[in-house]
């Protein structure tokens, strides 16, 4: 019988220890950049190395990037160094899926030399060992220098990849955790700013409007959106009003549709109808509008003593008109670039007289497109069908186009943002 060395048996047990070590701290650890350092320093200790240093792969680049690296000092540093695809130790080692036991680097042509003259280390021997997790490689651990003995050996070789192997999967499970804190951040930011647009919404219109009747709503496809809609009063006989939807879905949306609400009302005040309230509302968000992001809209004005509408469109769905008695036709006018699109842009309004129970109606396109998945969109011929007859209030009105919609969508996920504003004279 072979007899083994005492100095390879506790050799074998020390890296078993080792190994042992790491596979609780996969369960016990949960921070990630706090993981990196304990997997170094227990793979310096078990090892007995000089130094000890992790390579992650770049995905875009493929190249390898130093994550961290051990000092003789017993700390850690983040030094930038990239290893480009297949080049060095760690880039063969990566490219092959293959373990390596380096006896003498600077012999060896694969070594990749460019490193030590950046930290000024002398390396002499190397282990190197791929980190693999679910079928894919993630990147190389690696130690440098044995402390005891001129050059690492096969058995500190086989302990060592079956450590990284352990590494690769403590590695992906915390990556795996830090994304899913990252999703659970983002819904709870989701949340917030969903619970901040129900509440602009809520107050966008005044409870008390002498001799003028609104009614909305606004669905987000998302947990939020970019339409909105505002009511703003300017002294007895002046109501403002408008509807917008930002391009786009999600947070960008949500921002500029804050924004947008934000400085209406200030913007209303200071023009003299809804045309030059959509050029000015223009000349100030342009230039600072990004990503080609950009805003359709209708804003009105409605002047109670003389039963007068004025419309301006810019580039958004053109409203309807559903009189007393039930018929309901488009409101045909000029339609503009949207806001944001080019600067100095000149809008022109129509102008209505309204009769007592006549109603107009503002929508965005998720009203106008939504369709099951294999039907054709809600056009606006079926609208006006949908609008026509008799209605007691804006609410009534409202509630039978959104009920129709959702008819029509035959249950499937709404692909836009849907809002409608119904108002009119009492």
């Amino acid at each position: 019988m072979k007899t083994v060395p005492p100095e390879t048996l506790q050799k074998s047990l020390a890296i078993y220890k080792g190994l042992v070590e790491v596979s609780c701290l996969i369960n016990s650890i949960t921070d990630y950049h706090t993981l990196l350092r304990q997997i170094l320093s227990v793979a310096q200790r078990v090892i007995q190395a000089e130094a000890a240093s992790l390579f992650l792969l770049d995905e875009d680049s493929s190249d390898l990037r130093l994550a961290i690296a051990t000092r003789s000092d017993g700390g850690f540093d983040e030094p930038e160094i990239i290893v480009p695809k297949g080049k060095g130790i760690v880039g063969w080692v990566m490219e092959r899926n293959e373990p390596l036991l380096i006896p003498d680097a600077y012999k060896d042509e694969r070594f990749y030399a460019a490193a030590d003259k950046q930290t000024g280390f002398l390396t002499r021997s190397i282990l190197c060992a791929p980190l693999r997790s679910e079928g894919k490689n993630i990147g190389v651990l690696q130690v440098l220098n044995p402390l005891n003995k001129p050059a690492f050996e096969d058995i500190d070789l086989e302990g060592f990849s079956a450590y990284a192997n352990l590494t690769a999967t403590a590695i992906e499970k915390l990556r795996s955790l830090e994304i899913q804190r990252e999703q659970d951040r983002v819904q709870r930011d989701l949340a917030i700013a969903a619970d901040i647009q129900c509440v602009l919404l809520s107050g966008a219109i005044p409870a008390a409007l002498c001799g003028v009747r609104f009614s909305a709503h606004s669905s987000p496809a998302t947990e939020v959106g970019g339409d909105f809609y505002g009511v703003f009063c300017k002294g007895e006989d002046v109501i403002d009003f408008v509807m917008g939807d930002v391009s786009g879905k999600g947070i960008p949306a949500a921002l500029l549709m804050t924004r947008s609400l934000s400085a209406l009302p200030f913007i209303f005040a200071a023009t003299d109808g809804p045309a030059s309230a959509l050029s000015e509302w223009n000349a100030k968000f342009q230039p600072a509008m990004i990503r080609g992001m950009f805003i359709t809209a209708i804003a009105g004005r409605l002047i109670p003593s003389q039963r007068l509408l004025r419309l301006a469109n810019a580039g958004h769905c053109q409203p309807l008109l559903v009189r007393a008695n039930g018929e309901a036709r488009e409101i045909e006018g000029p339609s503009f670039l949207p806001v944001g699109i080019a600067p100095g842009i000149k809008y022109e309004e129509v102008r209505l007289t309204l009769e007592p129970g006549d109603r107009f109606v503002l929508f965005t396109d998720g009203l106008s497109e939504c369709q099951a998945n294999e039907s054709e969109p809600m056009f606006e011929s079926e609208l006006i069908q949908v609008a026509s007859g008799p209605h007691s209030d804006p609410s009534e009105l409202m509630n039978r186009i959104l009920n129709a919609a959702a008819l029509h969508r035959q249950g499937a996920t709404a692909r836009d943002d849907l809002s409608i504003l119904v108002g009119g004279f009492e």
